[in-house]
């Protein structure tokens, strides 16, 4: 992650209507809209026809809260959208689409080859997030847009723009929100470092640490137990993660537990309270540091000014 400037760019002087975002000094051009704008994108902006790489977006219906994601390319992303457009039925249906972000190159260098690389390259990205998933029925080769070295060098910074920007047009689609599969029994005999914030949630059948991220984000660290039955106050979102999460391989069954196997991160203290429990929770309340402070007293410290200690850090179920 490195700092970076975004001007973007209102049609109509909307932040929900069609918007164009460009990084500073890049040649790489981003323009988001819903999909019954399409023919004024093509309108407004004749450059969308060149070789690029698109992305539907929408909400699983067989999933509460949950989001779809597809990733495709093409020699000419407009004609191609109007083809998924206008396609009720059969494979090019797009039955889900709602918005869409379109990637091109504004200084025409980009090829069928190079569009083919971004778009395998956004396809394993989008794996590593249980939170979306993902339509396309057939998943990128190794081989798949492959490219001279130059060239490849080139196209991974156009991906990395290409996150940065849908993630600034409001989208987490490419958001990694799992940490690198570790050996989990390695872990659980190895001390943790002491110099950064944790947090406890320990109760009946289930005893997790959480740490706070980069990006204010909540992470459940790899190791944590989580409780395999759940009450019927758990919210239907939490249900189905954790049902993704099992799926996804993030958590397994281990015994009496649920055991995390990589890093997660959550949106709220809150969330990853109720993944852990299996319970409707407030995770202000229950994630604690050892000498009983919650999360809650922890936060209010900080906006008084009063600091807090940060050394290593528990929750006990309310």
């Amino acid at each position: 992650m490195k700092p970076r400037s975004i001007n973007i760019f209102l049609l109509d002087g909307d932040p929900n209507g069609i918007r164009v975002a460009q990084i500073s000094m890049s040649t790489i051009q981003s323009i988001a809209f819903r999909r019954n704008q399409l023919r004024r994108v093509r309108d407004a902006f004749p450059e969308i026809e060149r070789p690029g790489v698109y992305i539907l977006i929408g909400s699983d219906e067989q999933e509460s809260g949950g989001h779809v994601g597809y990733v495709g390319e093409s020699e000419g992303v407009g004609a191609r959208l109007g083809h998924h457009n206008s396609n009720e039925t059969g494979r090019d249906a797009k039955g889900f689409w709602t918005d869409t972000v379109v990637l091109i190159s504004k200084d025409e260098n980009l090829t069928k080859s190079h569009a083919r690389y971004v778009e395998a390259c956004l396809i394993r990205s989008l794996s590593h997030n249980p939170r979306w998933s993902i339509p396309n029925n057939k998943r990128p080769s190794e081989d798949a847009g492959k490219l001279p070295l130059q060239d490849r060098a080139a196209m991974d910074e156009f991906v990395d723009q290409t996150k940065t920007l849908v993630g600034a047009l409001g989208w987490d689609i490419f958001r990694e929100v799992r940490g690198r599969p570790v050996d989990v029994a390695r872990l659980l005999s190895e001390e943790r470092s002491g110099d950064e914030l944790q947090f406890f949630c320990r109760g009946e059948g289930f005893a997790a640490e959480m740490r706070l991220g980069a990006s204010g984000d909540y992470v459940v660290q790899a190791g944590s137990k989580a409780r395999t039955r759940t009450t019927p106050t758990i919210p239907r979102g939490t249900s189905a993660l954790r049902s993704a999460l099992l799926e996804a391989g993030v958590l397994r069954i281990d015994g009496q537990f649920l055991l995390f196997t990589s890093d997660y991160s959550f949106t709220s203290a809150s969330a990853a309270a109720a993944t852990v429990t299996g319970a409707s929770a407030n995770g202000r309340i229950l994630w604690k540091l050892p000498d009983g402070r919650t999360y809650a007293d922890w936060e209010a410290s900080q906006e008084n000014g009063s600091g807090a200690d940060e050394n290593s850090t528990g929750c006990q179920e309310a």
